[in-house]
């Protein structure tokens, strides 16, 4: 059998970014909502348009440590931000604004926790975040950043229930990538990242059921990715060992 690989995913959520800064507990008679403030019905009261705006400011901030490799200011950050994000999307859980806001913080934690070798700690994070993905990846398919993001993300969390010896668990988040990574690369065949997270999900499959099709189908996209000279590192072990060393 193959052995899977869990790679910590580092990925860019630029695409995405924290909703406008709520200006007001309840907006003025006969105001316009702005497209951040719109749907839940109640006004906000000054605590929560307080918390909220922390939020974002410490999102924000978090976003810089990120790009400046400072991890541990990551945590520090966005973890005591969470719980008020939570809240944001629970006030309306149709707003794909807030749940793309939920789903990058969650994303921007799981990879800093990796960074900081804290593994353990990604996958419940990515698990949160995944059906948050999913809202934003169904609400704008043609989204590469945002559809990349989702595959990989199911691809690691079919990854760690594999570690843990629970096919059940990983062979639905193999399938959902499989699905995703086939529908991308209809209309963007040149995606070197569609491209190894199909592969990726077929020998997570294999693994996950043992059906003998899952790997030949997979021989083919390796066989691509090889040919292409676009092999992901990850990827690389399982490409040699289903066709041979090149």
């Amino acid at each position: 059998m193959l052995k899977s690989a869990i790679t910590a995913l580092f990925v860019s959520t630029a695409a995405l970014a924290a909703p406008a800064m709520a200006q007001d507990a309840a907006a003025p008679a006969g105001a316009q909502p702005t497209e951040a403030t719109q749907a839940p019905a109640a006004a906000l009261t000054p605590e929560q348009v307080e918390a909220q705006n922390k939020a974002i400011a410490d999102f924000t901030a978090a976003q810089q440590a990120q790009a400046a490799g400072n991890h541990a200011e990551v945590i520090a950050k966005l973890e005591p931000a969470l719980p008020t994000i939570r809240e944001i999307v629970a006030r309306d859980a149709s707003n794909v604004q807030n749940a793309g806001f939920l789903a990058s913080a969650l994303t921007i934690t799981a990879n800093s926790q990796g960074a900081l070798g804290k593994i353990d700690a990604i996958a419940p994070l990515y698990a949160e975040a995944a059906p948050q993905w999913m809202k934003v990846y169904e609400a704008d398919k043609a989204n590469a950043g945002v559809r990349n993001t989702l595959v990989a993300i199911l691809v690691n969390l079919g990854n760690f229930s594999l570690s843990k010896q629970d096919k059940t668990a990983a062979k639905p988040h193999f399938e959902q990538a499989l699905a995703i990574a086939k529908e991308g690369r209809a209309t963007d065949p040149a995606s070197a990242d569609l491209a190894n997270a199909e592969f990726s999900s077929l020998i997570g499959l294999n693994q996950s059921t043992g059906e003998a099709s899952y790997l030949e189908a997979a021989k083919p996209v390796g066989a691509e990715l090889r040919e292409k000279g676009i092999v992901s590192a990850a990827n690389q072990p399982a490409v040699d060992a289903i066709l041979g060393a090149a």
